[in-house]
């Protein structure tokens, strides 16, 4: 069985443990000792670091809110710099887990109750990853798939 990802979580307010550590002053020095496989920040914090040279066997998970999503050109150059797949999380109040991205890269799954403050649209069928639980979809999308 392969080693639990080393992930380090380029953000503050998360709790730390033998494999995670977090760094809430971004990529330093001390980040690089650690050697993750695996990162985790805004999609700023991560942008910030095109200038190092990371390499990655695990993933990429982006930070985001439900108001301000990952942008596809922005997981394109994440995709390319790391080489590793990326993944979005939706954090609320406290880094609270809202919606995190299915391994299938088909939607956002609810992690709980799907949040007051969503204004898009809820999908409740199965996932393609297999997942039964609902699926964030963007107001945007709904509207440009019924008037195609």
């Amino acid at each position: 069985m392969d080693p639990a990802a080393r992930t380090a979580i380029l953000a503050r307010g998360f709790e730390e443990s033998d494999t995670v550590r977090v760094f809430p002053r971004g990529w330093t020095d001390a980040a690089a000792r650690f050697r993750p496989t695996s990162i985790a920040g805004s999609v700023e914090a991560l942008l910030a670091m095109a200038r190092y040279e990371v390499e990655l066997q695990h993933a990429v998970i982006a930070f985001t809110d439900l108001h301000a999503r990952l942008r596809d050109p922005d997981r394109e150059f994440l995709w390319q710099m790391f080489g590793v797949p990326v993944f979005e999380q939706c954090l609320g109040p406290g880094n609270q887990l809202v919606a995190a991205e299915c391994e299938a890269h088909q939607g956002m799954h609810v992690c709980g109750l799907v949040p007051s403050e969503w204004d898009g649209e809820v999908e409740r069928e199965k996932c393609g990853c297999g997942s039964s639980a609902p699926r964030l979809v963007e107001r945007k999308l709904v509207m440009a798939a019924a008037s195609a």
